[in-house]
């Protein structure tokens, strides 16, 4: 999970708006290595929010920080673009199989449909706070592809101004317009990323 931060890549200075922020670990290390990042940490959740605080707080990082559903772009948004989102987005978490086998328990198929919608949402509004030449990063501990290249697909199919941009090998294997690691892979969970730009 941690390489959001390369596949993300702002640039020095970059105002950055982390989605779905709980519990913090993404924000900072993207604050580690720029401290000059203007970062909104935003989560749906006050009490995970609290999270996020604590974990940039140890690590001596600051951000903005907001609860709100991020989807919800007049509860929260003001209007100012942001440079890069991202979305590391609620999924069935199959991805995190092999450190949580219980996770195949919980799962039921209609938590998928509910899931798939939610995504979709999500990329739909967030989308509307990227700039023109900006970049949303799509991330998701999911090994499935309705949440993973057939939701990239999809967002791209429905969004013109939207850019597949092309990530290499060191974030696993070619998967529609993103790239997938499975379970197990480098001793790594499964996690897939897909990076959109906007048009100028």
């Amino acid at each position: 999970a941690q390489q959001v931060a390369d596949a993300l890549a702002p640039a020095p200075g970059a105002r950055v708006l982390d989605a779905c922020a709980a519990p913090g670990g993404k924000a900072a290390h993207l604050l580690e290595r720029d401290p000059s990042l203007r970062l909104l940490a935003l989560d749906v959740d006050v009490r995970r929010l609290n999270r996020v605080r604590e974990t940039l707080r140890r690590v001596g990082a600051s951000a903005e920080f907001r609860a709100a559903d991020a989807g919800d772009l007049a509860s929260w948004w003001e209007g100012e673009p942001f440079d890069a989102v991202l979305l590391d987005a609620p999924c069935s978490a199959t991805g995190i199989v092999r450190r949580q086998p219980d996770v195949l328990l919980h799962r039921r198929p209609e938590d998928l449909v509910a899931l798939v919608a939610l995504q979709a949402r999500l990329l739909d509004a967030l989308w509307k706070t990227v700039r023109p030449g900006g970049v949303l990063l799509y991330a998701t501990c999911s090994i499935l592809k309705d949440e993973n290249e057939r939701q990239a697909s999809a967002f791209l199919a429905r969004t013109p101004d939207a850019r597949a941009e092309p990530l290499d090998a060191r974030y696993g294997h070619d998967a529609g317009s993103g790239r997938q690691r499975l379970p197990g892979e480098q001793g790594m969970d499964g996690f897939f990323y897909a990076r959109f730009s906007k048009a100028s």
